[in-house]
This record gives structure tokens, sequence and C-alpha cells, in this order.
């Protein structure tokens, strides 16, 4: 239930803000100052009221606010093991791995993958690091792996595995070392764990950068996942419609 103070983003509309007040169906959205109204059904929590983000950028896709029931084994610190302790015994040392709930929307089924980059100073454009992030927002799992380009074919750039409604951080850029990004073809096969699902056809997206963007200021804007300017390029979306 949407009240009074949550930050929300719209389902149908890019952006998004925090909620003035609520009055039936329809919550009253301070968007940049603007007072909107959005019927209920056309928003998604992503920062419940009272929750501080713990994510660097104040990403409004944040996992841990979004999903404030699960404990993500990513933020975890290692274990510290005594000096002494053998590699036999590690085995009845650590605790076993927890299995953590995974809360699905009601739109999610329908997938959209977005990959963004970051600045991390935006009045530094020409020598700030540009952090590349893969936007999962989805119930599915994504095993991914992003290729650039070479001279002789496609290296690895980025891999791993994306949980549902998670942003996943693939590396950090120089304004030099991001041009190799320049041709880049995304790859994941979608899945859930434990449960039946709908099966989807593996995703292999190429996409050309213009990476003259990344010299423009004006290039970085808040988008439908980012509060901080960022260049956001769609990778898949799949039709939604709302129940």
């Amino acid at each position: 239930m949407i009240k009074p103070g949550d930050t929300v983003r719209y389902l149908n509309a890019v952006g998004g803000g925090k909620v003035l007040r609520v009055e039936g169906k329809t919550a009253y959205v301070d968007d940049d100052g603007f007072e909107t109204p959005f019927l209920v059904s056309d928003l998604v929590v992503v920062l419940p009221v009272g929750h501080v983000s713990q994510t660097p950028g104040q990403k409004m896709f944040d996992q841990q606010a979004y999903d404030t029931g699960r404990t993500s084994k990513r933020n975890k610190p290692e274990p510290q093991l005594p000096a002494e302790v053998t590699e036999t015994a590690v085995s009845s040392i650590l605790p076993e791995e927890e299995e953590f709930p995974i809360e699905e929307t009601e739109y999610g089924d329908d997938m959209t993958v977005v990959l963004a980059f970051e600045p991390k100073n935006i009045k530094q454009l020409s020598n700030t690091q540009i952090a590349a992030l893969l936007v999962n927002d989805s119930n599915y799992f994504l095993d991914f792996q992003l290729l650039r380009r070479v001279d002789a074919g496609w290296v690895v750039a980025a891999s791993g595995q994306a949980a549902p409604n998670e942003v996943v951080e693939l590396g950090a850029y120089s304004q030099q070392s991001v041009q190799t990004l320049e041709r880049v073809v995304f790859q994941a096969i979608a899945h859930k764990k434990d449960k039946p699902f709908r099966v989807k056809m593996p995703l292999s997206a190429s996409r050309k950068l213009d990476l003259t963007k990344f010299y423009k200021v004006h290039c970085f804007r808040p988008g439908a996942y980012f509060e901080t300017p960022v260049i956001e390029i769609e990778l898949l979306k799949e039709g939604r419609h709302n129940g």
C-alpha cells in the first residue's frame, strides 16, 4: 500500500518522486517541485517512507529499498576466520547459505532490461569515473554476459547473475576506456528459482553506443530508474498491462 512519504516511480511514464498525500485511489506525487496526481495502480514503491537508501548514486531502483523483506547476500561481509583454522574445518565454521525471499511485482513477468552509465561527478565529466550498470526490471533471474567488440572479434566485458528487480554494477570506466564499448552485445538467459515460470527466449541485444554523448553534460539526465544524471540504453522491453 502506497503511503505519504514513499518514493515511487511511474509504471507507464518516465520518472517518479515522493508521495505527498493519498486520497482514495489517487496519489499526489512531488515531481521536481510539481504536485502531480497519479492513480495508485500506476505507481510502484522504490523507497518506502522511513527507509534510507544505502546504494551509491541514489538509484531509484534500489533493491534493498524496493524489497525490504529481502536480505541480499551480496551485501554481507566475508566472515573472518581465525588464522589457525585449517581448510578442512572451514565448512564446519561457516554458516550455511540461506535462501532469501524474492518479491515479485504484478508487471514483472513482462521484462525490461536497461544498460545505464552513471558518472561519479557530472561536473567533472572529462576525468570522472563512469559506472556501467545493469537494471533487471523483471521477476526473473538473468544469467548474463556483456560483450564488447575488438579487432579480432568479441570479448567478455562483464558477466554474472542479476536477481529480480536488481541493479548490478558491471564496472567503472574512464572517458578513455569507455570508448571500448562502442559496440556491445548483451546476452542473457531468464529463469525463476523453485517455481514454475513462462519460458523466455534467450536475449541477445546488439547496440552501437554514441560515444560523443559521454562528453556532453546535457546527455546525462535522470531517467526511469535513477534520480541522478545517467545515460540509459534499453536492451529489452516487453509489453505491460495494468491489472
